[in-house]
C-alpha cells in the first residue's frame, strides 16, 4: 500500500486563479468609475503577475509516496518509480514552513545520475517517519542527517 508522504499543494492553484479574477474585477470596476487612478492599476496588475507565477509554483509540485520497496514521484507529466535501495541521503534543510522542516532525499536514478528531491512532509503524519526506518532496514548504508 502506497504511502504519501509530501503535502499535497497541487490543489492550491486554484486559489491565486480565483484571486486573480476577483483583482481583475476590481480593476474593471476603478476604470469603469476613475480613469485616473493609475497607481492602483499598475499595483493589481503586478498582484496579477505574481499570482501566475503562483499558479505555476503549485502547478509544478509533486506527490511523494513509498511503499515496502519504491519510492513513487509524480508530477504533471511523469511518474518516477526508485527502488528504496537506490536512496543515498536524506538531509533535513535549513529552510521550513509553519514549522515543519522541509526535507532532500538523494537517490540514484535508472542511469546511476544522482538525484535529488525536496520534500515537506504532511502536517501530523508520521509516515515520513516511517518511510526513514524502511529506507534504513533495506539500505544500512544511507546518510541520515538531521
Amino acid at each position: 500500500m502506497r504511502k504519501r508522504i509530501s503535502t499535497n499543494i497541487r490543489n492550491w492553484k486554484y486559489v491565486p486563479i480565483i484571486i486573480g479574477i476577483l483583482m481583475i474585477g476590481i480593476i474593471f470596476k476603478i476604470l469603469t468609475e476613475n480613469n485616473d487612478d493609475l497607481l492602483a492599476i499598475g499595483i493589481l496588475s503586478s498582484f496579477i503577475f505574481l499570482l501566475i507565477g503562483l499558479y505555476f509554483v503549485f502547478d509544478r509540485a509533486k506527490s511523494i509516496e513509498f511503499d515496502d520497496q519504491f519510492l513513487f514521484i509524480s508530477s504533471k507529466n511523469s511518474d518516477e518509480k526508485i527502488p528504496l535501495k537506490k536512496i543515498i541521503g536524506i538531509k533535513k534543510t535549513l529552510a521550513e514552513i509553519n514549522d515543519r522542516d522541509i526535507w532532500k532525499i538523494y537517490y540514484r536514478d535508472k542511469n546511476n545520475l544522482e538525484k535529488s528531491i525536496r520534500v515537506w512532509p504532511r502536517w501530523n503524519s508520521k509516515y515520513f517517519e516511517e518511510f526513514k526506518n524502511i529506507a534504513l532496514s533495506i539500505n544500512d548504508k544511507i546518510e541520515v542527517k538531521n
